[in-house]
């Protein structure tokens, strides 16, 4: 099934040559095209376009995902079944190689310090909280030794 809507940014080069690209079966008036998305949410992946088809649903409507459009061409007699399962094989490799790569670029990416600091300051109070709920359970005012003057929540626990 054809989807309405194409990335808006795309590059040209041809990464799956294996694949056949055919006359439009919608308008029959061009030859499909691959493209490779180049927006942040589909980075890299490849989908099949009628060249007169407008983003907004007013030209051609054929377009598809690489996997959807293996099994249209499939479907429509164009490849046979080992043919398909090789090229869908084919694709999942791929998939693999890019989610390999995009996992080493996070991976490699600057830690932000910042939300570091965040999460050592929320730590640092949960830590404490935790060993005043504890004091609660275990009676609450019944401690042994004074507080430290610093710790303003345990000295208010103790102290009052």
């Amino acid at each position: 099934m054809a989807s309405a809507s194409s990335s808006s940014h795309s590059s040209r080069r041809r990464r799956r040559p294996s694949i056949p690209l055919i006359k439009c079966p919608s308008c029959g008036v061009k030859q499909i095209l691959e493209l490779t998305a180049t927006t942040e949410a589909n980075q890299g992946r490849i989908f099949f376009i009628c060249p007169d088809h407008v983003k907004d649903g007013s030209g051609c409507n054929f377009w598809y995902w690489e996997e959807a459009y293996i099994k249209f061409l499939k479907r429509s007699g164009f490849i046979d079944e080992a043919a398909r399962a090789e090229l869908l094989n084919e694709a999942k490799m791929k998939d693999g190689d890019e989610l390999k790569k995009s996992i080493v670029q996070e991976i490699e990416k600057e830690p932000d310090v910042g939300h570091l600091k965040q999460l050592e300051d929320m730590i640092f109070i949960l830590t404490k909280m935790i060993g005043l709920l504890k004091l609660i359970l275990a009676g609450g005012k019944t401690m042994q030794k004074k507080c430290d003057v610093s710790n303003e929540v345990q000295c208010a626990m103790c102290c009052e």
